[in-house]
């Protein structure tokens, strides 16, 4: 059954947002341990990273409230809650538009 975006809700440190975008973005953060040994239709062997990169939550909003880059808080996005910090953000205003924010978090 096809589900649509409408209805989900959006919130930051206490703080409720009108979301017009979401993506979320993760990796397996896996390394490719391949070399020029390896027989022609072989298999690539795959490694674990030793660090992992925490998963990307990027927001569009309405509303002129600047989300402070470095502020760690929980994140709600529909059912989804998480600990989440906002690494970068952003505000546009333009001629005859909805002042419009902008931020991407590192959810822990």
């Amino acid at each position: 059954m096809a589900v649509d975006s409408q209805g989900n809700t959006f919130a930051f440190a206490s703080t409720n947002f009108t979301a017009t975008n979401v993506q979320i973005s993760g990796s397996t953060n896996e390394l490719d341990a391949s070399h020029l040994g390896l027989a022609t239709g072989s298999k690539r062997p795959l490694q674990a990273a030793a660090l992992q990169e925490a998963d990307e939550i990027t927001l569009d909003y309405l509303g002129s409230s600047l989300i402070t880059r470095g502020t760690t808080g929980t994140l709600t996005i529909g059912s989804y809650t998480g600990t989440a910090t906002c690494f970068s953000s952003s505000l546009t205003y333009a001629v005859g538009e909805l002042v419009k924010g902008n931020a991407t978090f590192k959810v822990s």
